[in-house]
C-alpha cells in the first residue's frame, strides 16, 4: 500500500515537472530509463545546461578554423590566444573581435617580414655598389663613408631625397640614404660639419644639412678647372680653423676619384704631405681595401699640378699660357689605331676632325700620315698654323673603334712637347686590343695672336703662290733660295712628317746637284737631276698609297696612279683651302707642308 502510494507520488511529480515526459507517458521503457538512478542524473544535467545543437556546431567549426589560422600564423611568430567556449548572448561579438585581432596580427607580421626582407636586399645592394671602398659600420650605421683623417671625411652621394631629382631619389635604394647620413652627422658631429658636393650631375637641398653645403662641381671621370682646386682648399681650410672639432665631408657620386683629387690636394695644402705621390698613396689606402681609389692618370696629374702651384708659384694659380696646338705624333702605333680627334676645354669644343672643313668628309685612315721608317703616324692640318689656340686646361679625346682614350692637360704646367705613354691616358687600359709601347706626342708652340714668320710664309705661300715642283727641281732662282734656306736655317725647320731624314737628304742633294748643274751649263745633268727628283717625289707619294681614300674613286675615276704634280708639265699643287683625300695623299710627299719647328730632333736620329 505504501509502495504503491510512493510510486504514484513520484510519477506525479515527474509528470508535473517534465512536460516532455507527458507526451511519452504511454511508453513504459522510456519511463523506466528515466526513473533509474543513472538515467535521472543524466537527465538532470541535461535539464540544467541546455546546449542548442546549432550553437554547438558553430563552436566546433570555430575551433577548427582557429586551429588552422594558428598553424598558418605560427611561421610568422604570431601569438594567438587560446580560444575558450563562448557562453551567453555575447558569444558572436567575442568571436568576431578575436578574428579581427588575428587579422591585424597577421598583417603586422607580413609587413614586418617584408620590411626586413627589403632592408636585407638594400644592405646587399649598397655593399655591391660600394665594392672595394671601406664602409663605416659601427652601431646602427652602415654607410659608404671613410675617415681619411680625424677631420676629413670621404663618402658617397647622399641620395634618396626628391630634391636630387627622380634618379637621385631612386639611388637612395643602393647608395647612402639622406636620412641615415643626416642622422649620423647629427649624432657624431652635430653643428661641427660642412659638406662639399663635387657633383655636376646631382644637387640636393642645402637646408637638409642646415645650409652648411658648398658646391665645387666638375664632371665625372674628368678634371676640374685648376683654379677650382685652390678655391676648394681655401674654403675647407677656413672651416677647419674655426674650431678644432670641425670636420669637412667631401663627396662626389661614388666618393672615390673626384673626391680623391680634391682631398689629396687638401692634404698637400694642409701640409700633411710634401709630395703628391705620398698624398695619393695615403688616400688610396684609407679609402679602399685594395688601394685603388684615385687611379685615373689625368686626375693624378692634376694633383701633381697643384703640388707645383704650391711649391713653384707660392700657392697662386698662374694664368693660362697661350699656345697653338700644332698636331700629334703617335709612336709605335699599329695600323688598327687611327682615331678621330676632339679638342675641348671646360666650356666648349675647340676642334674636331668630324667637324673641321678639311677633315669632316674623310675617314681617320685618310688624314693620319704614316712615316714607316720613323715608326709613327702624324696628324696636322696642311697649310695652317695649327689645329686650335689653347690656354689653360684642355682635353684631348681620341675616338677609336676599339675604345676611346683621352687626357687632360694644362698649358702652363706642360712644355710645348708632351710625350704620353699608354699609362698616362685615361681609358686606354680598357681597350680591346693591346698596343705595347704606344705613345702620344702632343706638339704645341707659343702663340701671342700673331704667327711666326716662317709659319706665316708657309701658310700664305703654299697655296696659289707656290711654285711648281718642276720649276723647283729644274734649278731656277726659287730652287736656289730654298737650298740656301735649308743650309742657313736648318735648326728652325721641322719636317716632322717626312718619311725619313735620308729621303730628305736625297731630295736636298738632288736639288743641290740640279742647281750646280745649271751653273756649269750641263743640260744633261740638269735633266737627269730633274728625273731623279721626280722619281723620289713619286716614291714618297707611293708609300702613302696604302691609305684608303673613300672619295678618290668617285672624284677621279680615271686618275693616274702617280700624282700629277710629279709630271714635268708645270702643274701647280692644289690650293690647300680645298684639301680632299687625294690632296692629302699628294701633299704627304711634301714634308715641308707640315712643320712643327723641331727638325733638330730628326737630324739626331
Amino acid at each position: 500500500m505504501d509502495n504503491g502510494t510512493s510510486n504514484s507520488s513520484t510519477q506525479s511529480a515527474v509528470n508535473n515537472s517534465a512536460p516532455t515526459v507527458d507526451n511519452q507517458s504511454s511508453k513504459v521503457d522510456n519511463l523506466t530509463s528515466i526513473l533509474s538512478t543513472s538515467g535521472f542524473s543524466s537527465w538532470a544535467k541535461s535539464f540544467r545546461n541546455p546546449q542548442p545543437e546549432a550553437a554547438k556546431n558553430d563552436s566546433n567549426a570555430g575551433n577548427s578554423g582557429m586551429s588552422a589560422i594558428a598553424r598558418f600564423s605560427s611561421g610568422f611568430g604570431l601569438q594567438i590566444p587560446k580560444m575558450s567556449s563562448v557562453q551567453g548572448d555575447g558569444a558572436a561579438d567575442t568571436n568576431s573581435g578575436m578574428k579581427s585581432g588575428v587579422f591585424e596580427s597577421l598583417t603586422k607580421g607580413l609587413v614586418d617580414t617584408s620590411q626586413n626582407a627589403v632592408k636585407a636586399m638594400q644592405v646587399k645592394a649598397r655593399h655591391m655598389v660600394s665594392q672595394n671602398k671601406r664602409r663605416y659600420q659601427e652601431g646602427e650605421f652602415d654607410l659608404d663613408l671613410t675617415y681619411i683623417t680625424e677631420n676629413v671625411i670621404a663618402m658617397g652621394f647622399p641620395a634618396g631625397h626628391m630634391s636630387s631629382g627622380i634618379f637621385g631619389f631612386l639611388e637612395g635604394f643602393y647608395r647612402n640614404h639622406m636620412e641615415e647620413v643626416i642622422k649620423f652627422f647629427e649624432t657624431h658631429h652635430k653643428g661641427k660639419y660642412k659638406v662639399y658636393n663635387l657633383c655636376s650631375e646631382r644637387l640636393y637641398d642645402a637646408s637638409l644639412f642646415e645650409g652648411k653645403v658648398a658646391h665645387f662641381p666638375f664632371d665625372d671621370h674628368n678634371c676640374p678647372p685648376i683654379h677650382l682646386i685652390k678655391s676648394f682648399c681655401q674654403s675647407a681650410y677656413a672651416w677647419l680653423k674655426e674650431d678644432i672639432e670641425n670636420v669637412v665631408v667631401v663627396h662626389c657620386k661614388a666618393g672615390m676619384a673626384r673626391t680623391g683629387l680634391m682631398i689629396c690636394s687638401l692634404l698637400l695644402f694642409l701640409k700633411f704631405f710634401q709630395t703628391s705621390p705620398e698624398a695619393v698613396d695615403y688616400y688610396n689606402q684609407k679609402r679602399c681595401v685594395d688601394g685603388k681609389a684615385l687611379v685615373l692618370p689625368s686626375q693624378i696629374r692634376y694633383v701633381k699640378y697643384f703640388e707645383r702651384i704650391l711649391t713653384q708659384f707660392n700657392g697662386n694659380t698662374p694664368p693660362g699660357r697661350r699656345c697653338m696646338l700644332r698636331g700629334f705624333r703617335l709612336h709605335k702605333c699599329p695600323y688598327w689605331v687611327r682615331p678621330s680627334i676632339t679638342i675641348s676645354n671646360h666650356s666648349e669644343i675647340l676642334f674636331s676632325t668630324r667637324k673641321h672643313q678639311k677633315t669632316k668628309d674623310l675617314m681617320p685612315e685618310d688624314f693620319w700620315i704614316r712615316a714607316p721608317r720613323k715608326g709613327f703616324v702624324v696628324f696636322a692640318l696642311p697649310g695652317e698654323p695649327g689645329l686650335t689656340e689653347l690656354s689653360g686646361d684642355f682635353k684631348i679625346h681620341f675616338h677609336d673603334r676599339h675604345g676611346d682614350f683621352y687626357c687632360w692637360l694644362n698649358t702652363t704646367m706642360t712644355e710645348n712637347k708632351v710625350l704620353l705613354s699608354d699609362t698616362d691616358l685615361d681609358g686606354f687600359d680598357k681597350r680591346k686590343l693591346p698596343t705595347p709601347g704606344f705613345q702620344v706626342e702632343v706638339v704645341m708652340i707659343d702663340y701671342d695672336g700673331t704667327l711666326p714668320a716662317r709659319l706665316k710664309t708657309d701658310s700664305a705661300g703654299k697655296g696659289s703662290d707656290r711654285r711648281s715642283i718642276h720649276n723647283r727641281a729644274s734649278g731656277h732662282e726659287a730652287g736656289q733660295s730654298n737650298s740656301n734656306k735649308m743650309s742657313e736655317g736648318e735648326e728652325n725647320d721641322d719636317n716632322v712628317f717626312s718619311d725619313s731624314d735620308e729621303e730628305n737628304g736625297d731630295i736636298k742633294t738632288s736639288l743641290t746637284q740640279s742647281t750646280s748643274g745649271n751653273g756649269n751649263g750641263n743640260s744633261k745633268t740638269d735633266h737627269s737631276s730633274t728625273i731623279i727628283f721626280s722619281e723620289r717625289i713619286g716614291s714618297l707619294a707611293h708609300e702613302t698609297s696604302h691609305l684608303s681614300f673613300g672619295n678618290e674613286k668617285n672624284s677621279q675615276p680615271n686618275a693616274p696612279k702617280e700624282p700629277a704634280a710629279i709630271q714635268p708639265s708645270g702643274l701647280e699643287i692644289p690650293n690647300l683651302d680645298s684639301v680632299r683625300a687625294s690632296d692629302f695623299k699628294a701633299i704627304a710627299a711634301d714634308a715641308s707642308v707640315f712643320t712643327f719647328g723641331d727638325e733638330e730632333d730628326f737630324d739626331s736620329e
